[in-house]
């Protein structure tokens, strides 16, 4: 039986073709194409093919990455545009049949009139979740009762690589989702739930932890339209959370230099400011006359001093005025002097503020305060470097001595080392100390002299060889000097770079503060 038709066959064909091929390509024709972006969670691909870009969607994943170059092939011109990857393309699975990768390297093009908008593709994630499952988050913003998250990407797991059943997937990250918080419920740090959650309410959300940028991990709790969260803060470590306790404490420390060359060149203008308190301005005068010429540190009883008034030991002298022990003094220690100059440039700060006087020292002052609260901290880490340690087989103080050279200041570093039981051990004392020093028109030199079994080591380390040259030639010149003094020199060597650390040099802590943050 005929059957005619209202409309011709040729002029319909044409018109859906058209309106579902809009790159005009053929059956079985090949063409190249390339990955511009991946939805893992939808399944979807954002490709440029002949010079044009389209949305395809797989009815399974494909491991395909942005930037990844494809051949494809046309196997189906009606009713939408289907490809087929003939190209380089993700390996097969073991457990996957011939038939079944080919369905999975089938790409059906998206209609593009109904592309999938950002919270069509939020809404389709979060009906895709399982219970248990895992996600990471940053919070964005906190509107009303609505809190909004950007998804994290997931973490690779530990174990070879393999997910487990809660992992969130892979390459999520970027997503945004507005959630209502009777969606949330709180349970504290870390993945231990609270023993009665209750969902969490707005006063909840001002709490200083819960703000723009704080992360938080989420795991769904019951799915469906719309599913529940538990909201859970991520476990800190105990050193992370001391670290990010002085980072708010501590400001960002420098040695005592900038601050004695900031007094010395401040002071005469201070002394005859007659608004200025007299108590601040003999105390900065005691700072400056404290410090000892560069000649003086090589003085063996100047040296003594200096390291004892060093500030390192405050808090051990305060123990000890405490306990009553007679010959103890504070006054002349240099962190005991920083804390009431501090102490004393605030309050001066504070009164020629309200004075208002027509010579106005604020400036001058903040900068002098900056500067102190800066050296004080840097003195501060050196005392925590200080510390004996458990894990060491050595006792280690750590110290930075100033001194002026040509009417500017500067600063030697030091660190003295002594293993624990030499420290005990009366006729066996071996102990190190390592000197970082940048003298005038040279490179940096660091040094470190040894003394084991009786015989005094030393070796040299600098970045400029015409400085490791002039080392080399005074190195007779040292030796004599030390065997002037008594002492059995052993090998002395001067080489070109920086002491590469050993087991037998005490690691510095971390930086609790960087500028870099």
């Amino acid at each position: 039986m005929d059957i005619k038709l209202p409309l011709d066959v040729n002029l319909q064909t044409a018109t859906t073709k058209a309106a579902n091929n809009p790159l005009n390509l053929k059956l079985n024709q090949i063409l190249a194409a390339k990955v511009v972006d991946t939805q893992i969670m939808l399944n979807t691909l954002t490709l440029n093919v002949a010079d044009k870009r389209v949305s395809v969607q797989t009815q399974q994943p494909l491991n395909l990455q942005p930037g990844q170059a494809l051949q494809l092939q046309v196997v189906k011109m009606l009713p939408v545009l289907e490809f087929r990857i003939v190209g380089p393309a993700s390996p097969q699975a073991p457990n996957q049949t011939a038939t079944q990768t080919a369905d999975a390297l089938t790409l059906k093009l998206l209609s593009p009139q109904t592309p999938i908008s950002a919270n069509a593709s939020a809404n389709l994630l979060l009906n895709q979740l399982a219970k248990g499952q895992q996600l990471q988050a940053a919070i964005v913003d906190i509107a009303g009762n609505k809190l909004t998250l950007q998804l994290l990407p997931a973490q690779v797991p530990a174990n070879g690589g393999r997910a487990t059943p809660t992992a969130a997937p892979t390459n999520i990250g970027n997503l945004v989702i507005t959630l209502d918080t009777k969606q949330l419920i709180f349970t504290g740090s870390g993945n231990q739930a609270a023993p009665s959650p209750s969902p969490l309410k707005m006063p909840a959300l001002e709490l200083p932890v819960l703000t723009p940028g704080t992360q938080i991990n989420l795991q769904v709790l019951k799915t469906g339209d719309p599913p529940t969260f538990s909201v859970s803060l991520p476990v800190t470590s105990t050193e992370q959370k001391i670290i990010e306790l002085f980072k708010q404490l501590l400001p960002i420390q420098t040695s005592s230099a900038p601050l004695l060359n900031h007094l010395n060149q401040i002071l005469p203008a201070l002394e005859n400011d007659a608004t200025i308190a007299e108590t601040l301005k003999r105390l900065a005068q005691e700072i400056l006359r404290s410090i000892p010429l560069k000649t003086q540190l090589t003085e063996p009883a100047q040296l003594k001093q200096s390291v004892d008034q060093s500030g390192l030991f405050l808090e051990s002298k305060l123990a000890e005025l405490l306990s009553g022990k007679d010959g103890t003094s504070l006054q002349d220690d240099l962190k005991f002097k920083l804390v009431k100059f501090v102490h004393l440039l605030s309050l001066e700060i504070d009164a020629q503020a309200e004075q208002k006087s027509a010579m106005d020292n604020t400036t001058v002052l903040k900068e002098a305060l900056q500067k102190a609260h800066a050296a004080l901290a840097k003195l501060t880490l050196d005392q925590f470097q200080s510390l004996p340690r458990d894990e060491s087989a050595k006792l280690a103080w750590v110290l930075e001595l100033p001194f002026f050279h040509d009417q500017k200041a500067d600063t030697v570093q030091i660190e003295i080392e002594r293993d624990k039981q030499g420290a005990q051990d009366t006729d066996q004392k071996n102990w190190a100390v390592s000197i970082t020093i940048t003298p005038p028109e040279l490179a940096t030199i660091h040094c470190r002299i040894s003394c084991y079994d009786g015989s005094v080591n030393t070796r040299f380390w600098s970045d400029g060889p015409d400085t490791v040259d002039k080392i080399n030639a005074h190195l007779d010149y040292l030796k004599q000097q030390f065997e002037r003094n008594g002492l059995k020199t052993g090998f002395m060597e001067a080489h070109q770079g920086k002491p590469t650390p050993t087991d037998s040099v005490k690691k510095p802590l971390s930086n609790l503060l960087s500028e870099k943050v």
